[in-house]
């Protein structure tokens, strides 16, 4: 959390036992975040889970999260055009792999919803759907541009009843949740017996940013595929796909609660792997790849692409408007 300790807000930090496999031995693999602030980072000499190590605690992340992160991340307070623009296409592509495993009128929530644009378009397409946005300013956006139900809070704040959803999603929300076992266990509390989890996360083994860039400061986790099924497998899941996504590799899970769970095997080894991709995965391997040459490239031209898809439209300027005329779009290409 180091753009935290820039502001002056005091982290109170403390070393963890891995969350996985509550072994102590780790060793550092990382001492600065992709931004060149300090930030240990360690990978589990007993299961090769890599995570921030000391963290900071739970009282800070909260802070963090509901009143910083959402800025110091995208820059902004609410989302712009472009920002909806690209959540939408990422909207698409995530209902699109979660219609394979669940349809209409499944209940789902949606943890993490950001400015709610996922949360739509299930809405849009028959899903009964609440989302949980920690930030106040996202969250009221979604809401009131898209007349959703999000609630603006954390996920250790917020309660439902047992037996809730049919299936609850979280992209990009479990590396950053201080402990995503216990974050798992009381999610599943909240699923209809054989509900499913959709958890989308970063890879550690991915190649898409450099490594110089390898670790963020608000992700307090970096997973392996082998520790993120174990990890649902431990918190009395079944995996029933796990999914590389195009690009940037991300971890895209699809679990479904067991309801008379076996015993949860220990967890894999997977420190070997991690180790050797480390040290495959060099700033000047990376440059031969061509990935960085590629991600220059892209982040040079997609202004101009989102101008132009953004025409195509129509130029709308209300965020539903680009969202009805995207989806509408992709539809009709369908």
């Amino acid at each position: 959390m180091a753009r935290l300790e820039a502001r002056s807000v005091q982290l109170a930090r403390h070393l963890k036992p891995c969350p996985l496999c509550g072994r102590t031995e780790h060793d550092v693999v990382g001492t600065r975040d992709r931004d060149g602030r300090d930030l240990r980072t360690v990978m589990c000499q007993a299961c090769g889970h890599v995570f921030t190590n000391p963290a900071p605690n739970e009282d800070d992340l909260k802070t963090y999260y509901t009143e910083y992160y959402r800025s110091t991340y995208k820059g902004v307070l609410t989302p712009k055009r472009k920002h909806v623009l690209r959540a939408g296409y990422r909207a698409l592509e995530r209902l699109s792999r979660l219609r394979g495993f669940l349809t209409p009128p499944a209940k789902v929530l949606d943890v993490g919803a950001g400015g709610g644009e996922f949360a739509y378009l299930l809405s849009c397409t028959g899903y009964d759907v609440v989302g949980v946005e920690p930030n106040a300013g996202y969250a009221s956006f979604a809401s009131q541009s898209y007349g959703l139900d999000i609630r603006a809070t954390t996920l250790e704040l917020i309660d439902f009843p047992a037996a809730t959803f049919d299936a609850i999603t979280m992209h990009h929300v479990l590396e950053h949740i201080a402990d995503p076992s216990a974050a798992l266990k009381r999610l599943a509390c909240w699923l209809k017996p054989g509900g499913l989890m959709v958890v989308e996360v970063p890879n550690v083994m991915s190649w898409f940013h450099a490594p110089r860039r390898r670790f963020h400061d608000a992700h307090l986790h970096t997973f392996n595929h082998a520790g993120l099924e174990d990890i649902f497998t431990a918190t009395g899941f079944k995996v029933e796909s796990l999914y590389i996504t195009p690009g940037t590799a991300h971890l895209n899970i699809v679990a479904r609660e067991q309801t008379s769970p076996t015993e949860s095997p220990s967890c894999r080894n997977a420190t070997s792997d991690v180790a050797a991709h480390f040290k495959r995965h060099t700033e000047i391997a990376h440059v031969v790849s061509g990935m960085a040459f590629k991600r220059i490239w892209g982040n040079a031209v997609r202004p101009w692409r989102e101008r132009q898809m953004l025409v195509s439209l129509g130029n709308p300027t209300v965020a539903r408007d680009i969202l009805d005329r995207l989806f509408a779009a992709k539809s009709t290409a369908a």
